[in-house]
């Protein structure tokens, strides 16, 4: 099937409208805030959508290039494999005004590029393998305690903690079945569940996002959750790092990714604001972002580059995408106490 994207001029503010060009009657419409606010009803979109929506209204005809950015910024989900470097993806394109990662972000878009032909089958099995290789080299530079650079080097790091002897066989065996040309999901599994039942009793309550173990292969070999490898990766280092300690693995998962959400956010946002880079308020208790802060701060600042207002409105939709994405659990987070990470906003409603 051909698709194509309707000409801009017909596409509402903030959604996304493609045809199959052998039958134009049958267009389907996206609303790009959809992973934001879970409905499909532009009259529950609050204040901020809304200032961003006008600033969009006040750019003119978009090129396809930065149609396909905010589209894929739609798919942002702070579960994938790939979090931060998504939120590290998306500012690199917004700066360099070009659609060239067309990678599969999240799992709660609605598969707006699947229907361009930009995540088949073969284009997500590519990318899988290119997440597992990250991860290997990742583990590889850990047992030889080398310097973490890349978000993914960060993680594994930042999970594992201090090597020990025990980690350093965990690690060991993770490479021999990350790094095999056929991983079993299988093998993953039981090694992880191995190492988190050893750790922490009450491992049968852990689940997800941490633990995919309903996501077993198909008949294809190909697990039905894309995330899956990544998930049991994460869990058994978790599991390994805590030591024992009683600290539920959802729970530390979802602190690592409040820290990066907060991290972000922040500098995502001071770059709205034409501030200089600087990191968030420190936390006391930080465990994930620490001294690396400001190298967060300096790497998305130099990603977006000079100011424009095409660049203004994707940055906002990425600043609003970002700190919002998920909240609809009404949970309180980091994010909540640090009013400053998003203080763009609330200077221009």
């Amino acid at each position: 099937m051909s698709v194509k994207l309707v000409a801009y001029e017909y596409v509402p503010l903030g959604f996304e409208i493609v045809i199959n060009n052998t039958d134009v009657e049958m267009g389907k419409i996206w609303n790009l805030w959809h992973n934001v606010k879970l409905t499909d009803d532009p009259e529950s979109w609050d204040s901020e959508i809304n200032l961003i929506n006008k600033l969009q209204g006040r750019l003119g005809k978009l090129t396809v290039d930065q149609r396909l950015i905010r589209a894929q910024m739609a798919e942002f989900c702070r579960v994938c494999p790939l979090f931060p470097r998504s939120i590290d993806i998306l500012c690199e394109e917004i700066g360099d005004d070009r659609f060239s990662k067309p990678e599969k972000i999240g799992c709660e878009g609605r598969d707006l590029l699947d229907s361009l032909g930009y995540h088949d089958q073969a284009s997500l099995n590519k990318q899988q393998k290119e997440i597992l290789s990250e991860y290997v080299r990742s583990l590889k530079k850990w047992l030889r305690q080398g310097q973490p650079k890349a978000s993914t080097e960060s993680k594994v790091f930042d999970f594992l903690g201090q090597p020990t002897d025990s980690k350093v066989a965990l690690v060991e065996k993770l490479v021999h079945i990350a790094d095999s040309d056929e991983i079993s999901v299988s093998s993953l599994m039981r090694l992880t569940e191995d190492v988190c039942k050893e750790k922490h009793k009450d491992f049968q309550i852990l689940g997800r996002p941490l633990n995919c173990f309903e996501c077993l292969p198909n008949q294809g070999g190909v697990p039905k959750c894309q995330c899956c490898y990544s998930m049991l990766l994460d869990s058994g280092l978790l599991c390994a790092g805590t030591a024992g300690e009683i600290r539920l693995m959802v729970d530390e998962f979802r602190r690592f990714t409040e820290e990066n959400i907060l991290t972000y956010s922040a500098a995502i946002n001071s770059w709205l604001r034409e501030e200089s880079p600087r990191p968030v308020t420190l936390l006391k208790d930080a465990r994930y972002i620490k001294e690396n802060g400001l190298e967060i701060a300096e790497k998305v600042h130099a990603s977006l580059g000079e100011k424009d207002e095409a660049k203004t409105w994707l940055t906002a939709c990425l600043l609003k995408t970002v700190k919002d994405n998920q909240r609809w659990h009404k949970i309180t987070e980091l994010i909540d106490s640090f009013p400053e990470a998003t203080s763009w906003f609330r200077e221009r409603l």
